[in-house]
């Protein structure tokens, strides 16, 4: 791991960190430099010993959580509606994508590297919304099977 990842993961206690170093070396009252010094004693004591000191910040943009959390009805409706409208096959391939995560557990990565059936299916029409129907009749006959020998 890197510094900057380790600086951005933890910037709310760098910060904190920054402050009393600063206050602790800074010129003026001996009592201020000596009470910042003994805070960041204890700061610093408290991380190292593992209590961690919750610190509130403000999620940034990439820590979004890129799966939403939909009901699967309204995820299948999105999709279609996209297809129909001859939406891109690029957006519609991303819920697809989003679908097969969630049913098999498998990472993007691995689904894009080996690509199920109902993927494969998708990825062979030229027309998004023919794609989607074929891909979504085999991903229905998948988990058919896979309740029946359950």
């Amino acid at each position: 791991m890197s510094l900057r990842k380790l600086i951005e993961g933890h910037k709310g206690r760098v910060v904190v960190v920054a402050v009393l170093l600063l206050l602790s070396i800074a010129p003026g009252e001996y009592y201020v430099r000596w009470i910042s010094a003994v805070a960041l004693a204890v700061f610093l004591g408290a991380v190292l010993i593992g209590e961690d000191v919750k610190i509130p910040h403000r999620r940034g943009v990439s820590e979004v959580e890129y799966i939403r959390k939909r009901p699967d009805f309204e995820r299948a409706l999105t999709i279609v509606k996209r297809a129909k409208k001859g939406g891109s096959g690029k957006l519609i391939e991303e819920e697809l994508l989003e679908m097969l995560y969630i049913l098999t557990g498998r990472s993007y990565h691995e689904l894009r590297a080996n690509p199920p059936e109902a993927l494969r299916v998708f990825y062979s029409s030229r027309n998004p919304y023919e794609g989607l129907k074929r891909a979504l009749k085999v991903l229905e006959a998948e988990l058919d099977e896979d309740r029946r020998g359950s």
